[in-house]
């Protein structure tokens, strides 16, 4: 695996560093990278990219177990992008 772009804050790398390799195990052929958005809340959406480079039209959600759900990201979906404050990408080889 390797990590494009850092993130500013380390819990937020671990996080998806740790939510990369679970994704990269769920889809070993489909997946080549992900991307992440880390948005304002601590809330995670990411992207899966294809190996001929497309990206799923998806997107994924995920937050912190011990937090619960993020209503206001789940309320929220349609105007996600206008609330990240870092992104990464993160490819596999």
């Amino acid at each position: 695996m390797e990590k494009h772009q850092q993130t500013t804050d380390s819990a937020d790398s671990d996080t998806v560093v740790w939510l990369a390799n679970q994704i990269f195990e769920a889809f070993p052929q489909e997946v080549a990278g992900l991307r992440f958005y880390i948005l304002d809340r601590g809330c995670i959406y990411y992207q899966r990219v294809y190996r001929d480079g497309n990206l799923d039209a998806q997107i994924g959600i995920y937050w912190d177990a011990e937090n619960g759900p993020c209503e206001t990201c789940l309320a929220q979906a349609k105007t996600w992008e206008n609330r990240v404050i870092d992104q990464n990408v993160v490819y596999k080889h």
